[in-house]
């Protein structure tokens, strides 16, 4: 684990850094490990079929082969968590307003079943900027700012029930930075004119916890709320219960940095400017909700807690150039274990049983030495040299991994270690983006990559390794695997235009099955049971939202 996020970040202090998912990686590069099967990751595909020439910046011909759900120039898709609903930009505009990122949009925000349907106006002036939209947990809700003000990153939350399209939205608040629903959905924390105020969904009454707010978070059993103060307020956290959110917050700590609360919802990290390293932070610890913290480490550039909340894992005796040390504890504070050196990225394995880090990490280079150890006593197994970054498997029997190779030629190469094992193998040569299928059933990466990254190679390596990988699809841009690990989503960046075909792909019978043509990505799936593709055509007179069956 990186250092841990704040959550969906909106107002003061975002680095209003929008998504554009589904890029390639250009040649020479280290890509990421694929992430989440939702991710858009980088993959391959077999070649579209060819299409005839169409003018620059137009969608080919045989563009919108999909189920129209609504037609005109949309932008900024999004699918709720169960697949149900998609919301999307309509006529989208850049602000006119300087230094605005160019990617930013204000557009009317419009709702569709992705199933087919009436659309649904939902309001005006929303952004695509990360944080103004946002969806309950049960997908029972849209969360959104109209009227967004990009100079004060503000505007009206309004909440929406998805299931009722006759309900008219509720409007929450006018000047609205920040807002995050509960991990159960039934509840609503927001930023209004920077005080912090917290309520049942979807309408409230709301309770007005406490001023000079930036953001917040629940914990995951949604006991508790936590919330950061403005700089103006000494950036301090505190903590206040959700079922008595009228009782006093109690304040943990001023000058606060990053926090993470344990996935128990017992405990919370969090850094607090240190006083003896300039420019770093020191880590504390406090049980919630009204323990007195307690300090663990001297200068903690990254921590977290494992997925059962039973270890705490943190760098200590940082530098502001040089990552700490890192040591493996009780998520309930004490002495912890040193386990590796120069450490700045780690990751607990999905059980809890193991940590794996890059070892004496160089900063300059960004790679270091790939390293597992088994908890709670394990040595530590360096089984890697030169690895940008690396991904668990979701059975945590294997760890995957990037490393560059000098000798005989540069190249950056695919290793796989097997938990317990004696070394690493190698997977395959000149690997751009790599991931688990769900199940742990294979490992997939793209490679033989053209095109600057833009047409590559999917290919699949079963495990336990038996053979070489297969090639699954050629000339893939991007994928998408299904939340059951049994079919691909692809795309494929075209040659007449800046488009992309799609098509999905069977993994039990090895088939392709072409779905449209001319699409802007990222593509997803939707539906029940990832039944559909659901994607944008932004080009053309056939521009608008479509879904298409993406079942074999």
């Amino acid at each position: 684990m990186i250092r841990p996020r704040l959550g969906r970040l909106l107002g003061a202090g975002l680095v209003a850094s929008l998504v554009v998912a589904g890029t390639g990686c250009k040649k020479g590069e280290d890509a990421k490990p694929a992430g989440s099967p939702s991710a858009a990751t980088p993959a391959a595909a077999a070649p579209s079929a060819p299409a005839a020439p169409s003018p620059s910046g137009r969608a080919p011909a045989g563009a919108g082969q999909g189920l129209l759900l609504d037609a005109g120039r949309a932008a900024d898709l999004r699918l709720t968590s169960d697949g149900r609903f998609a919301t999307y930009l309509m006529n989208g505009q850049k602000p006119r307003l300087d230094g605005v990122p160019p990617q930013m949009l204000l557009g009317e925000l419009r709702v569709v079943s992705v199933e087919g349907g009436e659309p649904r106006k939902l309001g005006d002036s929303v952004t695509n900027v990360p944080g103004g939209l946002l969806f309950s947990a049960d997908s029972r809700y849209a969360l959104y700012l109209t009227g967004y003000n990009p100079a004060s990153q503000s505007g009206t939350l309004n909440v929406a029930t998805l299931d009722d399209a006759k309900a008219e939205p509720a409007v929450l608040g006018t000047a609205v930075s920040y807002m995050l629903p509960s991990p159960d959905g039934s509840k609503v924390a927001f930023v209004d004119g920077g005080k912090l105020k917290l309520g049942p969904l979807p309408a409230g009454p709301f309770v007005d916890v406490a001023a000079e707010v930036s953001t917040a978070q629940f914990t995951a059993d949604g006991k508790a709320l936590l919330f950061k103060r403005r700089l103006s307020a000494a950036g301090g956290l505190a903590v206040v219960s959700v079922d008595k959110p009228e009782v006093a917050p109690r304040k943990l700590a001023d000058q606060v940095g990053d926090y993470s609360v344990s996935p128990d919802g017992q405990r919370v990290a969090f850094q607090v400017r240190s006083e003896s390293v300039r420019g770093l932070y020191d880590l504390y610890l406090a049980e919630l909700p009204a323990e007195k913290p307690k300090r663990l480490a001297v200068a903690s550039q990254s921590f977290g807690f494992s997925p059962d909340g039973k270890w705490l894992a943190r760098s200590e005796n940082g530098k502001p150039d040089v990552p700490g040390d890192l040591y493996v504890g009780p998520a309930a504070g004490g002495p912890g274990r040193k386990v590796g050196e120069r450490v700045e990225t780690f990751a607990f394995s999905p059980d809890s049983q193991a940590v794996g880090f890059l070892d004496k990490y160089d900063v300059t280079a960004r790679a270091g030495l790939m390293a597992v150890a088994s908890l709670p006593d394990g040595a530590p197994k360096r089984v890697g040299d030169r690895v940008p970054n690396f991904v668990w498997g979701a059975d945590a029997s294997y760890v995957a991994f990037l490393s560059r190779f000098l000798k005989p030629e540069y190249s950056v190469d695919l290793m796989l270690y097997p938990l317990g094992a004696e070394k690493a193998e190698k997977v395959h040569r000149g690997v751009f983006g790599y991931g688990f299928m769900p199940g742990n059933g294979q490992v997939v990466f793209r490679s033989n990559c053209i095109r600057n990254g833009r047409a590559c190679d999917f290919k699949a390596l079963e495990l336990p390794q038996k053979a070489e990988p297969q090639t699954w699809l050629q000339g893939i841009f991007s994928y998408k695997l299904s939340t059951d690990g049994k079919r691909v989503l692809a795309t494929y960046a075209r040659m007449d235009s800046d488009t992309y075909d799609i098509a999905v792909y069977d993994a039990k019978a090895q088939a392709r099955k072409p779905l449209d043509q001319g699409v802007q990505v990222p593509v997803y799936f939707g539906g029940k049971e990832d039944s559909r593709a659901v994607y944008i055509i932004a080009q053309g007179p056939k521009a608008g939202v479509y879904s298409v069956s993406a079942l074999p």
